[in-house]
């Protein structure tokens, strides 16, 4: 296929370096078609990034305005969840080592209290031995029961031992569990938040207590107004 001079437009073989005619160089028409090519094949490339980047843009876009709507919706269920921590729990002191109970039953064991000065009085010694201990309080509205048992992370807790919905007063524990003996509802040890079961709004109602030498002390008035909860 011929080409032709740029000067006087002769034809000439492609491979001619001068032109036949007029003697003029050719090399500046490959040069020029060299120069044509790359030029357009850039043009077309910036074409094409503009476009997909033109195509990326919307959907980047959508894309993170899902991201932060997912996320806020994610801390607006957080927070709406309701605690775990129980705020008699929390504020009882770490008395004792951790502790891990076995995964075999451990039940209530009976120990006799005494109730003088506004006090319930129960021996520390005795519940660190037993571990987890049932006692009543004999007031003017009657019998309370009460239990008491040390935690997985060591505090001593007490609580009123009911679980209203199936009026049941015994427990036992498995591991990290406390269960009812009545619905089997189980609650964790360290707060008594609900786990499994149709009571889990009413574990055993946490009382606070304190440690005084080798006594756990309960206030005598706050277990007295105590009333089943509805």
């Amino acid at each position: 296929m011929a080409n032709f001079c740029n000067q006087c437009g002769e034809a000439v073989q492609p491979e001619a370096i001068f032109c036949n005619q007029c003697g003029a160089k050719l090399v500046q028409i490959e040069e020029s078609a060299a120069h044509f090519d790359q030029a357009g094949f850039e043009d077309k490339r910036a074409r094409v990034l503009g476009q997909n980047q033109s195509n990326k843009t919307p959907q980047m876009v959508f894309y993170s305005l899902v991201g932060v709507f997912m996320a806020f919706g994610l801390f607006t269920f957080l927070n709406s969840l309701p605690s775990r921590a129980n705020p008699v729990i929390e504020q009882q002191p770490v008395v004792f080592e951790p502790l891990q109970y076995p995964d075999s039953p451990s039940k209530m064991k009976p120990v006799a209290v005494k109730t003088e000065n506004g006090k319930i009085i129960l021996p520390l010694d005795v519940v660190q031995e037993k571990k987890f201990v049932a006692f009543d309080y004999e007031g003017a509205k009657g019998t309370t029961p009460l239990l008491a048992y040390i935690s997985p992370e060591g505090k001593v807790i007490t609580a009123v031992s009911m679980c209203e919905p199936c009026n049941s007063t015994r427990f036992h524990i498995r591991s990290d569990r406390l269960i009812c003996n009545s619905c089997s509802t189980t609650w964790e040890l360290d707060n008594l938040s609900g786990v499994s079961g149709a009571c889990q709004d009413y574990p055993p109602d946490a009382i606070p207590s304190v440690i005084s030498g080798n006594e756990i002390q309960i206030n005598e008035a706050v277990v007295a107004s105590w009333v089943p909860r509805e």
